[in-house]
């Protein structure tokens, strides 16, 4: 038997709460879409999309 090393990426959605100061919606929304808050917000959710799963690597180790 070897042995093998399988690398894999896959995606996943984060959901992410954000306070935000602003006089309007749309103007809350444009703070982020523009980025200025990033990584400022509450990671609240993961979801691992499996499907979206591919092998980039595939790496002999060794014979058992």
């Amino acid at each position: 038997m070897k042995v093998y090393r399988v690398t894999t990426e896959v995606q996943t959605v984060k959901t992410i709460h954000y306070i935000i100061e602003a006089e309007t919606k749309e103007e809350a929304q444009q703070i982020i879409v523009s980025g200025s808050e990033r990584e400022e917000g509450e990671e609240v959710d993961e979801e691992v999309k499996w499907e979206s799963e591919e092998i980039v690597k595939v790496k002999y180790i060794e014979e058992c």
